[in-house]
């Protein structure tokens, strides 16, 4: 089995597109998780660019918005604009936290609709504001949904339930038998990102998590899968933390994506 490592553009799209690519590109990744633009010509160069550096592309739904009618369309169109372009996957920000179960639902039913047409898999990231923000609604959902997949971002369960899933060990089973890629950043009890996962205070928390991925790489070997994908995921300010006054980023959060890239293929057994 492979582990293809990707690189999301948030934070790097200030640097221009071929720009960005290339950086990417140099730093060892196999490909970008980025969102997929709507206007023709902008597809077309995404295209010819992600040719010419041979990267492989993460689609990310991320663009959907409006109170719940408006959404739904908009959902449906970012979805569909998607999953045109071909890639190898979408992952998707999914509804909201604060909406019934009813009206998540229609949009999964859409999201399952469009992944039949294209013959691409759409995948829902654990993600707080979306509908599988904490343990308790996704446990939910999957007793509701059995074929549901998801992004394993796994910091965002242990910011809101303020754990690190030490008494949430069934349905942080069912996540990781749900999951179908890695978003590799390491939360905490207090907040979505630790400030550098180098550092010797912080180990255990990246040795929890990095179990946790462990145990996703472990699945798909099971089950003979071709590869995995992962995106190192540490966000820029103000995911990144910040010194007081200044607001000047205590870390590069690029440098770190780089490093837990590495540190991942040293680290997980495949």
């Amino acid at each position: 089995m492979e582990i293809k490592y990707f690189c999301s553009w948030w934070g790097l799209d200030n640097l221009g597109l071929e720009s960005m690519l290339k950086k990417i590109k140099s730093a060892g990744f196999d490909g970008v998780e980025i969102g997929i633009p709507f206007n023709s010509e902008e597809r077309k160069i995404l295209k010819s660019l992600l040719q010419k550096y041979e990267l492989d592309v993460i689609a990310h739904q991320y663009q959907a918005s409006g109170v719940f009618k408006e959404y739904k369309k908009s959902f449906f169109n970012s979805l569909e604009n998607a999953a045109s372009f071909g890639s190898i996957m979408i992952n998707s920000h999914t509804g909201r936290d604060y909406w019934p179960t009813n009206k998540n639902l229609e949009l999964i039913k859409i999201a399952d609709e469009i992944q039949s047409k294209y013959d691409v898999k759409i995948i829902h990231e654990t993600h707080r504001k979306h509908f599988l923000f904490s343990t308790l609604t996704a446990d939910q959902y999957f007793n509701l949904l059995p074929d549901l997949k998801i992004t394993a971002d796994l910091s965002h369960w242990t910011c809101v339930s303020e754990t690190m899933l030490e008494d949430q060990k069934e349905i942080l089973d069912l996540g990781i038998s749900r999951a179908e890629h890695i978003h590799a950043r390491v939360g905490f009890e207090e907040g979505p990102q630790i400030p550098d996962p180098r550092a010797p205070e912080w180990k255990t928390h990246l040795n929890i998590f990095t179990n946790w991925w462990q145990r996703i790489v472990d699945k798909f070997k099971e089950e003979k899968r071709d590869y995995l994908t992962i995106t190192p995921e540490f966000g820029p300010v103000p995911y990144t933390w910040t010194t007081p006054h200044t607001n000047e980023p205590l870390t590069d959060f690029f440098e770190i994506n780089c490093w837990m890239k590495d540190y991942l293929k040293q680290k997980l057994n495949y």
